[in-house]
């Protein structure tokens, strides 16, 4: 089974509030969407982390804060 994470940046519209952009971390099981984590309200490289954490298979596929893909 091959897992891949990719970090997805979104600009945030909130005016001079927060930062300026949102990360989130979509997470791939052999190439097909699995599921997405929400991690705008911390940092690049935390994001970074649950790319590396999924890929090495520390963060598994029954975690809390996944939100699976529809065609998961």
């Amino acid at each position: 089974m091959n897992k891949t994470g990719k970090i997805r940046r979104e600009n945030n519209n909130n005016g001079s509030r927060g930062p300026d952009s949102l990360y989130f971390v979509d997470l791939y099981k052999d190439g097909k969407l699995f599921g997405t984590i929400d991690s705008s309200e911390k940092s690049y490289i935390y994001s970074e982390d649950i790319v590396e954490n999924w890929e090495s298979g520390i963060l598994k596929e029954d975690n809390e804060h996944i939100v699976l893909s529809e065609a998961a």
